[in-house]
């Protein structure tokens, strides 16, 4: 098990990641005093930490689009206000 303070914790955050990812325990202290813990998610399949950026994975929770998501939303004349 590992411990450092978090503006070490911040300044290397992708080092202090990556001991978790190979399964290292990391400590984060506050002032020398134990704050938080970070640990590896053992188990958790990849498909459950991908963004749900897949066409339709919001399908069936009542998500509606109004208009044309192909259209502009402002109209040509519009856009001289915009200057």
């Amino acid at each position: 098990m590992k411990s450092m303070n978090v503006s070490d914790a911040k300044t290397h955050f992708s080092s202090v990641v990556d001991l978790v990812e190979k399964g290292e325990i990391v400590v984060i202290c506050k002032r020398n005093l134990p704050v938080a813990k970070m640990v590896s998610l053992q188990g958790a399949k990849t498909s459950d930490l991908k963004h749900r950026t897949v066409i339709g994975w919001a399908k069936g929770t009542g998500a509606k689009i109004l208009g044309d998501l192909t259209e502009p939303a402002l109209s040509t004349g519009d856009w001289d206000m915009m200057k």
